[in-house]
């Protein structure tokens, strides 16, 4: 009997918070993993944005061309699922109650399969802890759409899903896909949902870290439920910003309710929508001064932090992963070298002995080191595509030596240069000073394009078009 795989995608869990010397969260279940499992410090997804970002990883292709830009996850014809399921694996999972999800959620065997709230979740207190969170049919803190509360964060019924979804009787062998989506209201300016008692400085100074020490608590409670011959595999999507210092006051503007309240009272009611707008605009722009003001001691790195989170990027605090394989007798190692998203492919088939009959851009793995001599593959990179081509989308390339990007439209537009060795922030950017290696590097980039030009031409209508731009809208990014 071949292994069980479970796949665990934190959307937006930066690396740096699982491993290293810029950790502020805490972990306690994921560094228990990482000791016991093979731990890539290196791993980059190509892309800000997560569903190309997925669409690499079941592909094992690089996503170039028009195509991917439909933001819908694109199964093709001998993709992940479609070889595991021909190998005899039966696919369960949860995921985001998308419709760019659909595709794949097509193929779980599970009931319950999006990670909207239910009703026989309202009670969780099999797990209640007492570092534990809120739970189902608590009050929600904080302002959120109607969306974000039916959905079910791990504190919420998430985690109690995939508790039972792991402890009833399923056919073997199995592959168990998680999307874990916590993170995401910190994209649209909103608090995270049932982060009750971590909701404290000791678990990390922002609310993205206390988030991602939640999500590390619940993991474990479910980690418990995995036999060790199991294959755990854990990393995201992509990776996130974390405002640099306090930023309150600064970002969202000073408070204006005492000359909003006094206008309502003086002037008629039909130029109040005119003068809240006026307002906005001179709350807006006094908040942009007084950021700038504060933005000029900082360097280049902590300034991007302060961005909003929908703003495109190819920095690594955008790109940069956690890439961890455990259990089934995987060797304990930190590897690292530079790996990419379209390698967890193949590594996958490798540790349960699949051999592969495809061509995939993809390298396995399992017998990477620090001492090899294998040479080190480059990643395409390129922002979030939308539905149309826009002047703010960029293209890269990024090696363990070098980060540049360019304008997506004009290869001479907004160019970008990196030594990552010398300025692993990315601080200082030496187009300027380097332009023969800019040429060297654009050419590899054309060259992957042309490598790499996607499969993916599933027609996709105008209503379903319609729903996806209306999803990217919710969510922040348009």
């Amino acid at each position: 009997m071949r292994p069980n795989i479970l796949f665990f995608l934190v959307d937006g869990l930066r690396a740096d918070q699982c491993f290293g010397k810029d950790k502020t969260s805490f972990t306690p279940n994921i560094d228990s993993l990482i000791q016991n499992g093979m731990y890539f410090t290196s791993a980059f997804t190509p892309v800000d944005g997560t569903i190309i970002s997925l669409n690499t990883i079941f592909s094992s292709n690089f996503q170039v061309g028009n195509a991917a830009r439909y933001q819908k996850i694109s199964l093709n014809e001998n993709n992940l699922i479609d070889i595991l399921k021909k190998n005899g694996y039966h696919i369960y999972g949860t995921l985001p109650n998308f419709a760019s999800f659909n595709s794949l959620l097509e193929h779980f065997e599970n009931e319950n399969k999006n990670d909207r709230i239910e009703n026989s979740d309202q009670s969780t207190k099999d797990l209640i802890d007492p570092i534990a969170a809120q739970f189902s049919g608590q009050k929600i803190e904080g302002s959120h759409s109607e969306y974000e509360r039916n959905r079910a964060t791990l504190p919420t019924g998430l985690a109690k899903k995939i508790i039972r979804l792991l402890e009833s009787k399923k056919q073997e062998p199995y592959f168990c896909y998680f999307h874990i989506f916590d993170l995401h209201p910190l994209r649209e300016g909103k608090k995270p949902i049932g982060l009750g008692d971590f909701d404290n400085e000791k678990f990390g100074p922002s609310l993205y870290e206390r988030t991602v020490s939640s999500i590390d608590f619940w993991l474990g409670k479910i980690f418990e439920q995995i036999d060790k011959n199991d294959i755990i595999i854990l990393t995201a999507d992509h990776g996130e910003r974390i405002p640099y210092g306090d930023i309150r006051g600064v970002d969202f503007q000073p408070k204006l309710e005492h000359a909003v309240s006094f206008g309502k009272k003086i002037l008629p009611k039909s130029t109040h929508k005119i003068g809240g707008e006026f307002l906005y605009n001179i709350r807006k722009r006094v908040g942009k001064q007084k950021l700038n003001k504060s933005n000029k001691k900082l360097t280049n790195y902590q300034k991007r932090s302060r961005d909003p989170y929908f703003t495109l990027s190819l920095f690594d605090e955008l790109i940069h992963v956690p890439l961890l394989f455990v259990g089934n007798s995987i060797k304990p190692r930190i590897i690292t070298k530079q790996v990419r998203h379209i390698d967890i492919f193949p590594t996958i088939f490798e540790l349960i002995d699949i051999p592969l009959d495809r061509k995939i851009s993809g390298k396995s793995l399992i017998s990477l080191d620090d001492e090899s001599s294998q040479e080190e593959n480059p990643i395409y990179l390129h922002t979030m595509p939308y539905l149309k081509l826009s002047t703010s989308d960029m293209v890269g390339l990024r090696t363990s030596q070098y980060k540049y990007f360019r304008a997506a439209r004009d290869p001479k537009e907004n160019v970008n240069l990196y030594d990552l060795k010398n300025d692993p922030y990315e601080n200082d950017n030496i187009a300027e000073t380097n332009k023969e290696l800019v040429t060297q590097l654009e050419k590899k980039i054309l060259q992957l394009e042309k490598d790499n030009l996607s499969e993916y031409e599933e027609k996709i209508s105008e209503k379903e078009l319609q729903r996806i731009s209306n999803e990217l809208k919710r969510l922040g990014y348009m």
